[in-house]
């Protein structure tokens, strides 16, 4: 613990006098503008992001330049380039330590990216000290900590360090409860989240609003705590475009009673159709038609018409604020009158002004603009200018113009600014109370949608939570008692889809990936589940279909090729099979299902060493990943080392403990170690989970007929025939159950059916059978079909 410290100590002192070192020349002010970088990122336009970039930086060599160049390597798809300039720099900042770490994970640098984060001392972190290294992180990365705990549980839990990761990941998740993979790593890996989904997701865990909504310091608009209200911030706008301007308007001040621990909601500005203040004495609403359209009631947004959530503001004595700044050097006023109707300024356009009770109107894009149109129109008999005496030629409109649009009751006399800068001060502290009322019903609203938020989470993560369980039934339940909204959605949908492909009920799996495919074609994730079902049901049409659809989309996923791997082992064609789900790998060495697929075509071609490597490979990427571990105990049962086949077909089973298969398979190797009456007791258990699972009840069957309880035998297979009607080895072993018996003529009918059914699959066996000059007896209960 004490050494974990001094490491610490050490590495920050380091990075500190590197930072003095850097600060020793003030380098000269950039020439290219970082708005202007961040503007092509926004649009998409990565190759003219990373020029600017790359002129900034030889203007101006700094964390903040070398940070926004990577940037732009990274958000266009290059991180080797990202991490080439990060990593031959000597970086300062946690933002670029961050990034740095993002790109060593995705290059599957893991240490490296391990020593980004921890600084040195990640081998030195125990149990007693990852709560210390903890709340460091949270610390040194501000409102980026829950990320950096996500990332580095990453890195942990690769490392098979579990109980480090798990504490990563609920502190992650405590910080940012919107973080939804750090709670899927835990219901993956089997860990308990602690607490509960009810607790996890829930309002009152949110200390601060900053880690889970962030700042958006990179789209020009500033935290909101910084904000000061004043009466200057109400009658001069200092933001530099006109809805950060609006935005002034409605935030509280950094030490203002209603922001301790919260920051308040920021509306979305630019979507904004415009803000209406009413008079002092009344309370103040905002319109955004956009920030708050009727969406899934399950994430909090409520209808406009909801008059206890926002209530849209009546049309009596409202002025629209205008967004210019005002030069009060000039003495220059904009002027209004408080009128039974709304007055609007919609750059100049005045078509619509019979509609002004209920029409909204969009704020102008040119700030500038939108001044000198103002400045030039709205002058009146009453409004006293002073000219600049320096610019005699500047020309103001005559005030008859004015008094004619006056009259005509489109421009009113008196400008609420006016009106405010002539109260007296106690007047001019309603407005602050009133503007303070504003961001607190901001504050509510983002509460309120927050809530809706966290309350959907909560029901899908207590779903998901089931599901990793394995809890299929009840998973299914949850899922389907979702909103429609939410059900109707790939991902949800695919859930279900999965769960019924955990239970073996292929036909219900197919039913829901396909709607899947239907809602959300673009979706490729699970869709090796999706062809796993189609494989199971022989359904060699859609298989190829779903193949050529997923190669058409994206062949770069590691599903796509595992899709097409399934469809060439449906063919048979075993060799291409293998070739496919190995270019699976290739593309993600991470993907465990791939190498459980690629270990069954071994299993099937008889490579029994490159199977079990391969299903040795999948179990360490997921220790959870119960069908590798079924995958093994089936080549040691192969091999007919029945106690080795035991132990990891129940290594299976304690992951996946409602598994039918599993139990089967359990069943017949306690069978082949002579121990009929565990095997009967665990296929008993196994039906009663699956009543109607076919596998189960032909091995009770089996095991019937070898204890000599043919009754019992005949009565399972008459009820199996009608589950599987064409499985010809279920009247295989009804020929032999009836021969035992005597009853030759049923025997032989039964085997004739068989042969009708597989006659190349079944074939030698029911030959054996039949023919009484065959060395081994058909009556040998060892003969194992």
């Amino acid at each position: 613990m004490i050494q974990f410290h001094l490491h610490r100590m050490f590495y920050k002192m380091m990075t500190l006098w590197q930072h003095l070192k850097q600060k020793k020349t003030a380098p000269s002010p950039p020439v290219v503008s970082p708005a202007a970088i961040w503007h092509c990122l926004n649009h998409y336009a990565y190759s003219d992001a990373i020029f600017l970039a790359e002129r900034l930086c030889a203007e101006f060599d700094s964390d903040e330049s070398i940070f926004l160049l990577a940037t732009c390597y990274y958000r266009s798809g290059k991180p080797s380039q990202a991490y080439t300039i990060l990593s031959g720099k000597k970086i300062v900042s946690e933002k670029c330590k961050f990034l740095l770490a993002r790109c060593c994970v995705d290059l599957h640098k893991l240490s490296e990216a391990e020593t980004v984060l921890t600084g040195n001392v990640g081998d030195l972190i125990s149990s007693s000290s990852c709560s210390s290294f903890i709340e460091t992180i949270i610390s040194d990365y501000g409102d980026s900590s829950p990320f950096a705990l996500q990332l580095i549980s990453h890195i942990w839990w690769r490392s098979e360090r579990s109980h480090l990761a798990a504490e990563a990941c609920r502190k992650a998740l405590y910080l940012n409860p919107f973080l939804w993979q750090s709670f899927q790593d835990l219901c993956d890996r089997g860990v308990k989240p602690d607490p509960e989904p009810t607790k996890i997701f829930k309002v009152d865990n949110l200390d601060n609003f900053n880690k889970c909504l962030g700042s958006n310091s990179h789209v020009n608009s500033t935290p909101l705590s910084t904000y000061n209200l004043s009466y200057e911030s109400v009658n001069t706008f200092n933001s530099s475009t006109p809805a950060q301007k609006m935005v002034n308007m409605s935030v509280p001040s950094s030490n203002s009673s209603i922001s301790s621990g919260i920051q308040p909601f920021t509306p979305d500005m630019n979507n904004a159709k415009a803000i209406f203040v009413r008079p002092i004495g009344r309370k103040v609403k905002v319109i955004n038609e956009n920030a708050y359209s009727p969406l899934t009631p399950s994430f909090g947004v409520f209808p406009l018409e909801n008059s206890d959530n926002l209530s849209v503001c009546s049309s009596q004595s409202m002025v629209l604020v205008p967004s210019a700044t005002l030069n009060e050097t000039n003495d220059q006023k904009f002027i209004s009158k408080r009128s039974s109707k709304p007055v609007f300024s919609q750059s100049g356009n005045t078509s619509n002004i019979n509609n002004l009770g209920t029409q909204q109107i969009t704020m102008p894009s040119s700030p500038m603009s939108h001044v000198v149109r103002r400045s030039s129109r709205i002058i009146t008999n009453n409004c006293s200018v002073k000219e600049n005496t320096k610019s005699p030629n500047k020309k103001f409109a005559s005030p008859k113009s004015a008094t004619r649009k006056i009259k005509s009751g489109l421009i009113p006399k008196k400008s609420v600014f006016a009106d405010i800068t002539e109260r007296h001060p106690k007047e001019r502290g309603v407005v602050e109370v009133e503007t303070l009322t504003l961001a607190q019903q901001a504050l509510n609203l983002q509460k309120k949608t927050t809530e809706g938020l966290l309350s959907l989470l909560r029901d899908i993560g207590i779903a998901y939570l089931q599901l990793s369980k394995f809890n299929c039934k009840k998973a299914i339940q949850l899922f389907q008692s979702l909103p429609p909204r939410q059900y109707k959605t790939g991902f949800v949908l695919s859930m279900i889809g999965k769960a019924y492909c955990e239970q073996s009920d292929y036909l219900q799996s197919i039913k829901y990936f396909s709607e899947v495919k239907e809602h959300e074609p673009y979706r490729d994730t699970l869709m090796e589940l999706y062809s796993t079902s189609l494989w199971h049901q022989q359904k060699e049409v859609a298989l190829s279909a779903l193949a050529q659809d997923m190669t058409a989309l994206d062949r770069n996923s590691s599903s796509t090729w595992c899709v097409v791997g399934n469809c060439f082992s449906l063919q048979k064609e075993h060799q291409t099979a293998i070739k496919y789900f190995q270019r699976a790998i290739q593309v993600n060495p991470d993907f465990p299902y791939a190498y459980a697929l690629l270990g069954n075509e071994y299993l099937v071609t008889e490579e029994l060493e490159k199977a079990i490597t391969c299903f040795q490979k999948a179990v360490k990427l997921d220790p959870r990943h119960y069908k590798s571990w079924y995958g093994i105990g089936a080549i040691y049962q192969k091999q007919e080392r029945y106690e080795l086949a035991e132990m990891h077909y129940k290594r299976a089973l304690r992951i996946n403990h409602s598994s039918a298969l599993i139990m089967c398979h359990i069943a017949v190797v306690q069978n082949s170690m002579d121990k009929p009456d565990q095997a009967l007791h665990t296929l008993h258990i196994a039906l009663t989970l699956e009543p109607k699972h076919p596998m189960c009840k032909y091995q009770r069957a089996q095991i019937y007929s070898k204890l000599g309880k043919l009754p019992e035998a005949l009565y399972e297979l008459e009820e199996l025939k009608e589950i599987v009607p064409k499985e010809s080895l279920v009247y295989f072993l009804t020929g032999k159950v009836h021969k035992k018996l005597g009853n030759i003529h049923l025997a032989l009918m039964n085997f004739n059916r068989a042969t009708d059914l597989d006659p190349k699959g079944a074939s030698n066996q029911i030959k054996e059978a039949i023919d009484p000059t065959n060395n081994q007896s058909p009556l040998d209960d060892s003969d194992d079909p």
